[in-house]
Order: structure tokens, then sequence, then C-alpha cells
């Protein structure tokens, strides 16, 4: 449903752009409709296949995700918007994050199963799956992008969380952490700046344009909204309307009805996807489900909490309905996935025999 609406949302949004960039209103929505076809049939021939034929590539899925990072760090396209997130792969891009994001739960919700007789150990169960999460978190960190990194290792640290690790190892591994992670947002201008916007615009300032032609935009909407293309903000005013903002366009558009019926949408996403790992039998099957929903799920409300003024902006788009190719497809791949363990979740699986 999130991806059939994205369709007409996609449109509206970026029909202006597309207009004056490729002198074609529709240039940007026929590439973003292709790819919702193309990740609807991901959908439903991955929900066919066996998840646990996951644990047989977990370990080179991790390791193509880390040389992907690094290829991207040296060669890939870029930089755009401040960073090297993207390779070139002929007329298209491909953005490793996306595809590491997924590796690294599933490499994750492999080593939890292969270790939960020792996970309670610092050095062979804990430190092990730590070096995984904070090589994947760390690479995209420095491309950079702050917040991808920041939802990718909490994610992965809720698994840990979850797991027979010893709480004390996850609380020492947040205090080891802070100290660098505070240094990094000091030495990120980019970061400064959109906090420092942030706070003077709560405080009655009038820096983050964005945020505020954001909120103009849900201001537009009111409660029933302008109707579907009749948008204003997308005409140039609002930044990024039809990727990382386009929540304000839904706002704008549908009102605010239309924003909770898409808040709906991803919370049904959240009750399920925790439902499916809670009563999940095999303990593999459980940490995907828990880790692919959580990607989803904080991935949605970091975007939403942005576009609404929650938070201070962060270069995070809105799953299943943001322009973009990568993030739709794994995305679809990922629900694919946790429909298969759904269908599975009576289920235990064979010892594990891979070393």
């Amino acid at each position: 449903m999130l991806m059939l609406f994205s369709i007409g949302v996609v449109y509206s949004a970026s029909s202006t752009f597309a207009l004056e960039k490729f002198q074609d209103s529709n240039y940007l929505i026929k590439q973003h409709a292709v790819k919702i076809i193309i990740s609807i049939v991901i959908i439903f021939a991955v929900a066919r296949i066996d998840y646990i034929n996951l644990k047989g590539i977990a370990k080179p899925m991790i390791w193509l995700a880390i040389a992907l990072l690094i290829f991207t760090l040296f060669s890939g396209r870029g930089p755009i918007k401040g960073a090297s997130r993207w390779i070139n792969l002929g007329p298209l891009s491909f953005q490793p994050s996306e595809f590491a994001r997924y590796a690294i739960v599933i490499y994750v919700a492999f080593l939890l199963t292969k270790k939960k007789d020792y996970m309670d150990l610092l050095y062979r169960g804990y430190l092990p799956v730590l070096f995984y999460i904070l090589a994947i978190s760390g690479l995209i960190l420095i491309q950079p992008n702050f917040s991808i990194a920041s939802i990718i290792f909490m994610t992965c640290m809720s698994l840990l969380f979850l797991s027979e690790a010893k709480k004390k190892h996850i609380i020492f591994t947040f205090a080891a952490l802070m100290p660098f992670a505070i240094l990094f947002v000091l030495s990120k201008d980019y970061i400064l700046n959109r906090i420092s916007s942030y706070s003077e615009y709560n405080s009655g300032g009038s820096t983050s344009y964005q945020l505020q032609q954001a909120l103009i935009g849900f201001g537009n909407g009111g409660l029933l909204g302008i109707g579907p293309g009749n948008s204003n903000q997308r005409d140039f005013f609002l930044p990024e309307a039809h990727g990382d903002f386009i929540f304000s366009i839904i706002g704008e558009e549908y009102g605010f009805i239309g924003t909770l019926i898409i808040l709906s949408l991803y919370f049904v996403i959240a009750v399920r996807g925790f439902k499916i790992a809670k009563e999940s039998k095999d303990e593999f099957g459980k940490y995907l489900a828990f880790g692919i929903t959580m990607l989803i799920v904080l991935n949605a409300v970091i975007n939403m909490s942005v576009a609404s003024g929650v938070i201070p902006t962060t270069g995070v788009t809105l799953p299943f309905v943001s322009y973009g190719g990568t993030s739709i497809v794994f995305s679809a791949l990922a629900i694919g996935i946790l429909l298969n363990v759904s269908s599975h979740r009576d289920e235990i699986s064979d010892e594990l025999v891979i070393e």
C-alpha cells in the first residue's frame, strides 16, 4: 500500500523539479514506478525462499558489504550532499549502505544464534559480534552518514540486548563510544549547523529554511489537505520534496488525516513485525524479524520526526515512499524475508554446521 501510494505522491512532489532539470515532468516518476514494480515482484519472490538459506551466505554478504563500503570511500560517486555514498553502475547508481544495513542484521542474527551458548563471554561471544557492528557503522559514519550509521548501530545493539549478552557489556559499549560520538559531531560543521538551526528555530529564530517550508506544507494541508497533485511547496519552496521531506508533501495534499493513515501503516508493520519475532520458535528467525522490523520502523520514525520538526534535520528517506531505487529495492527484499520468517515461525531450523 505504501509503495503504490508513493507513485502518486512522488509524481506530485517531483514534477516541477523534473520539468526544470530534465525538461520532462514525468522523468522521475517513470523511473520510480519501474522500481516499485520490481520491488513488489521482489517481495513475493523472496517470500517464497526459505530464510534459513541466509545462514549459508551471511558471512560472504557481510564481507561484500565491507568491501563495497571501502570501495565507495575511494571510488564512489561523490561527494553528493557533502558525502561519497554511491557507486556508479553505468546509467544506474548503487548505495552500498542500503545493502550493508540488512547484511549486518542478517549476520548479527546468524552470529547470535551460532554463539548462543557463550554470548555472555566477552572475548569469545560479545566482542566478535561487536566488531562487525562497529565495522559497518564506522565505514558508513565516515562517508559521512551519521544518521544511517546511528540507525544501524542502535538496531544491532537492540539485537544484542535481546540475546544472552551481558547487559553490563552493552552498557559499557555505549559509555565507551559516547565520547567518540560527541567528538565526531563536534568535528562536523554540517551536523552542528543542523543542530544550531533547529535550536534557533525552536527558540523563535528563522534559520531553518527547510523545516520552515516543511511546516508550511503541513499547515497548508490542514485537516483534509488541498488535494492530490495540488502541492505548492513542491515548486522549489521545499528542498528534497520528493526525497527526505516527502512526508510534508503528504501532509499538504492529504492533510492531517492522510498523515495519520501513513502513520497507521507503519504502525501495522511495527506490530506485525515484532509479533513475528516474538512468535518465531527459531532463534535465527526471531533475531532476523526483529532486526528487519527495527530498521524499517526506526527509519520511518526518524524521517517523519524530522519533517514535522520533532528532531533536527537528517538525510533519512521515508521507507517505501520517498523517491530512490536502492532503498526501495532492499527494503522490499527485507519485507520478503520477513514474510518468509512469518510463514515458518512454528518451525525450528536444524543445528548450525557452518563455521
